[in-house]
């Protein structure tokens, strides 16, 4: 049986926890969520970005907004301009930015032809039908979701790496005030009944183990 996220969150650190529902996301190609994965990536990548290389930033957070996009205009109820527009900014703007990081400051940043393409087709249904027809699923399929799910896996491992688990002594080194720390830690987990559903649940695993 699942653990409740509201227990989860008493066992698994905040960013630990996020990163399983990303990759989680990414296994069952939930694209509609995409748009928060790629902000999330952006948000950490530009605060550590060593993280990734500056090629692999730009294919990741292009490919979830872009893919994105498409799921948009492929669903005739979403295919429209004033909802799909501002990804396309999103898109451009991430561009710019791509450019820059790549030393090419100077140069004048090329107009996306992935842009131009979304923008036609929501402008002529014909064109939209034989995209996705004929050309998404060459373009956009499993090798595209392959390169995705690797590139996603790259991240949350090095992610994990960076934020490695601290044991409790690492934690108490880090604290201010004993007494604030303490009574905060407590209410916060002694009077729930996630901490009873916690427990229970890992001494339920313990003794299936042991009875296997």
């Amino acid at each position: 049986t699942p653990l409740p996220l509201s227990a989860l969150r008493l066992l698994v650190p905040p960013i630990r926890l996020v990163s399983a529902a990303i990759w989680q996301t990414i296994q069952q190609k939930v694209v509609a969520d995409y748009g928060m994965l790629e902000e999330f990536v952006s948000m950490v990548t530009d605060i550590v970005p060593e993280l990734l290389t500056t090629q692999q930033r730009a294919q990741l957070i292009l490919g979830l907004r872009a893919r994105l996009i498409l799921e948009l205009c492929q669903i005739e109820a979403t295919a429209d301009f004033e909802l799909v527009q501002p990804h396309l900014d999103r898109v451009q703007m991430l561009i710019e930015e791509w450019v820059t990081e790549a030393g090419a400051a100077n140069m004048e940043v090329p107009h996306s032809k992935f842009v131009d393409l979304v923008k036609n087709m929501l402008k002529d249904p014909e064109e939209r039908e034989h995209f996705f027809q004929k050309v998404f699923p060459e373009e956009f399929g499993p090798t595209y979701d392959e390169a995705l799910h690797s590139l996603m896996w790259m991240f949350l491992s090095r992610l994990e790496k960076f934020l490695p688990l601290q044991t409790f002594q690492q934690v108490a080194s880090m604290f201010g005030e004993v007494s604030s720390v303490l009574e905060e830690c407590m209410d916060s987990v002694s009077r729930r009944e996630e901490l009873k559903t916690l427990l229970q649940y890992q001494k339920d695993l313990i003794l299936l183990d042991h009875n296997g």
